[in-house]
C-alpha cells in the first residue's frame, strides 16, 4: 500500500502515538511522477503538499532562463512551496522529479481538516516542519560561512546518498555554481 511509508515515517516520529490508519490514509491520493515531470509549476496555483516514497523531487525557480535549484526532497521528505501552499497563493517555485517517483498528496483543504480531525497528524506535521526549519537555517548558514570547496566536502561527506542520485547540473545549480566549477570541486574531493 503506497501509504506504508507514510505511517512508517510517522511511527518513527510518534512512537507512541496511535495512528488511525485507515481513515487517515483516506486523505491522501498516490501519484506517480516521471523524470522531469512537473508536479508544480511556478504561477499556478500550489494546492498540494507531497510526501515523496520513493524517488526525489527538487523545488527550484526560474532565474535569467536557468533552473535555479534550491532544495531537494528524497524518501520520506515532504516537499510544496511552502508560502504559497500556506497563503493559498501562485507558486513562485516548481517542482519536478530527478526520477520516476511515487508521491502522496494531501490538498490544502484536505490537510486542514486532516489537522483537525486527527490531533495527531497536528503534532506529527509540526515536527516535520520543525526540522525542515531547522534545516533550512543550518544550510544558509554553512552556505554562508563556508567555501564553495568547503560546502561541496561537508554536502558529499554528510549526504554522499543524495549526491550519488542527484544530477551534477541539477547539484551544481543547487550549490551556485557551474558544472564546471562543479567537476574542479569533485576533482579536489577524489584527489
Amino acid at each position: 500500500m503506497m501509504t506504508d511509508q507514510l505511517f512508517l515515517h510517522i511511527r518513527r516520529l510518534l512512537p507512541e502515538a496511535v495512528i488511525p490508519q485507515t481513515e487517515i490514509a483516506s486523505f491522501f491520493q498516490a501519484r506517480l511522477i516521471k523524470k522531469e515531470q512537473l508536479l508544480l509549476k511556478e504561477a499556478e496555483p500550489c494546492t498540494h503538499i507531497y510526501f515523496v516514497n520513493k524517488g526525489c523531487l527538487y523545488l527550484f525557480y526560474h532565474q535569467q532562463n536557468r533552473k535555479a535549484v534550491i532544495h531537494f526532497a528524497l524518501e520520506h521528505w515532504w516537499l510544496t512551496d511552502y508560502k504559497s501552499f500556506c497563503d493559498e497563493q501562485p507558486a513562485v517555485y516548481s517542482i519536478a522529479a530527478v526520477e520516476d517517483t511515487e508521491v502522496l498528496s494531501i490538498s490544502r483543504k484536505d490537510y486542514e481538516t486532516l489537522l483537525q480531525s486527527f490531533p495527531v497528524m497536528a503534532l506529527y506535521f509540526n515536527k516535520i516542519h520543525e526540522r525542515a526549519y531547522g534545516a533550512a537555517l543550518f544550510k544558509q548558514k554553512t552556505y554562508a560561512t563556508l567555501s564553495k570547496e568547503a560546502f561541496y566536502r561537508y554536502f558529499r561527506t554528510t549526504y554522499p546518498a543524495v549526491i550519488a542520485r542527484i544530477p551534477n547540473e541539477l547539484f551544481a545549480s543547487y550549490m551556485g555554481v557551474s558544472p564546471e566549477e562543479l567537476r574542479v570541486l569533485q576533482e579536489a574531493f577524489i584527489s
